[in-house]
Formats: C-alpha cells, sequence, structure tokens
C-alpha cells in the first residue's frame, strides 16, 4: 500500500468488524466484544463526544483502504485549553511501512488546523514499535509515570505543533 496515498475520514458503522478485528481488548474506548455496543460507541464518537468529553476519532485510508485510527481527545486530568491526546492504531497487516509515521504527521497538521496548539500521549514502556514512533516525529517525554487504566509504566509526551 502506498504511503503517499493517507487521507482520514470520520468513522463508519461500515468499520464495525475492522475495530472489532483489530482493537477489541487493546483499546481503552473499543474494549466490548459486542457488535450493537461498538455501533453506539462510533456514534457518540462521530458526535464529538465520548464519556461527556471531547473525542474525535478518524479512519486512516491507504488507497481507500482503512489502515488504522487516529483519536483527538481530553482526559479526566485534562492539560491546557488549546491542547488535545493523540492516539494511534495501525491493524498489525499494515505495520512497518510507514503509515503510522505519515499519519501521525498529518495528524500534527489537523490538529494545528483544528485550533490546538499541543499534542499529549501517553505509550507503554513495552511498546517499542510506538517509542520509536513517537521519537521519529518529535514528541518529547515529560514523564515517566504509572497508567492508572493498566497498571505498566508509561511514558507521558507532549508535541508543540
Amino acid at each position: 500500500m502506498s504511503t503517499d496515498m493517507l487521507t482520514f475520514r470520520s468513522l463508519l458503522e461500515d468499520d464495525c468488524d475492522f475495530i472489532l478485528q483489530h482493537w477489541v481488548g487493546k483499546s481503552s474506548i473499543f474494549h466490548e466484544n459486542d457488535r450493537n455496543q461498538l455501533l453506539s460507541k462510533i456514534r457518540d464518537i462521530n458526535t464529538k463526544t465520548y464519556d461527556g468529553r471531547y473525542c474525535e476519532m478518524f479512519g486512516i485510508l491507504s488507497d481507500n483502504t482503512l489502515v488504522g485510527t487516529i483519536s483527538f481527545y481530553q482526559r479526566e486530568s485534562d492539560v491546557a485549553e488549546n491542547s488535545v491526546y493523540f492516539g494511534i492504531e495501525i491493524g498489525e497487516e499494515n505495520r512497518m511501512k510507514g503509515l503510522a509515521t505519515n499519519a501521525t504527521l498529518m495528524a500534527f497538521k489537523l490538529a494545528k488546523e483544528m485550533g490546538f496548539e499541543k499534542m499529549y500521549s501517553q505509550v507503554g514502556l513495552y511498546n517499542e514499535a510506538s517509542l520509536k514512533l513517537h521519537a521519529k516525529c518529535g514528541f518529547e517525554i515529560i514523564e515517566k509515570t504509572v497508567s492508572k487504566r493498566s497498571g505498566r509504566e508509561v511514558y507521558n509526551y507532549v508535541k508543540v505543533l
């Protein structure tokens, strides 16, 4: 798949099977293995709200094929007003092709166009691929801590846009 043809679009209800295959059990948003609950979450996310907070998720398309997702969201321990948390997921069969790097760089541009000045991210120390991605894309480590959700050590990152 060409990395030159990456585009973002809102999630569709048709993306439910992709999410069930790739993210269930691995995502803080998509953890149910129930199609109806996932469809409801996709509808909620498309209102730009999840759990009462700003959340927007986009499908990453390569040559019109869904290969992953990016998300912008607020957390309960929110950061500065013009800042947002960032997440990226690429399906296993499409990893190691430069898609995550290109999608992350595109996400920086989109976030800046949306008025955000900083992006934050949290990555588990066990996730070598994501640690390399964040370093490659210019994120700076601001602290090493333990995730409240997983109990594992993580780095918290920031990227000034």
